[in-house]
């Protein structure tokens, strides 16, 4: 029985020691809170919103150009049209361009015998109000006729025909005659809708001419 006194006295030791150095250890749920430096300083910083992207530079496309022209024409009805052009107001929006065409037809009086008779017929056209006209003087089958017109197609060739009669001169033939002549042609930059419409209007008092749109030229 001495055995089990002495098994009993060191369980009692032992026990007596756990609980001494029990009480001894320190707290683990305060050395948590010993850890907690400053705990009520402690703020949470957001992460930076991330910069907007830059958009890319956008480029100005420039506004396509709208042209018109409003040709052929000779030394005849040149200055009338000019001076109604000028008065649309086109500004800088027009200017003239001189071109060198083949004519086809043309609009004459057929060779008279003499140059005194083709002098003769000269003046009688200015009586009538004729004021734009060439003499043939060159050697040759048409020596001594007189030029009244030259157009590219026959129905310009036509109405101008039609209208020099109207004057009187009855001796007025047309015929096909293949040379080059120059015309004047009107190129106007982005007209109006307004502008367009005169355009369109006053081209009836000019036979043998076209209102057209064309691409515009480089400035």
């Amino acid at each position: 029985m001495k055995w089990i006194a002495i098994a009993l006295l060191v369980a009692n030791l032992g026990l007596a020691a756990y609980v001494f150095m029990r009480e001894r250890m320190p707290d683990p749920d305060a050395q948590i809170v010993k850890q907690q430096m400053n705990a009520d300083q402690i703020r949470i910083i957001a992460p930076p919103a991330p910069k907007p992207a830059t958009p890319a530079p956008v480029t100005a496309v420039p506004a396509a150009e709208a042209c018109t022209e409003w040709g052929g024409f000779g030394a005849a009805d040149l200055a009338k049209a000019q001076a109604e052009l000028d008065g649309l107001g086109l500004g800088g929006h027009m200017q003239r361009v001189e071109v060198n065409i083949p004519s086809s037809y043309w609009v004459y009086i057929p060779p008279l015998k003499s140059k005194a008779e083709m002098d003769k017929k000269m003046a009688e056209l200015r009586e009538r109000g004729v004021s734009e006209f060439a003499a043939v003087t060159e050697a040759g089958r048409w020596r001594y006729a007189v030029s009244l017109g030259l157009f590219r197609n026959e129905a310009g060739a036509r109405k101008f025909l039609a209208a020099i009669r109207d004057k009187g001169v009855r001796s007025a033939q047309l015929g096909q005659r293949t040379q080059s002549i120059t015309q004047t042609t009107f190129l106007i930059r982005n007209p109006s809708e307004q502008q367009s419409a005169q355009l369109a209007a006053l081209k009836a008092g000019y036979p043998g001419t076209d209102v057209r749109p064309v691409e515009c030229p480089a400035s």
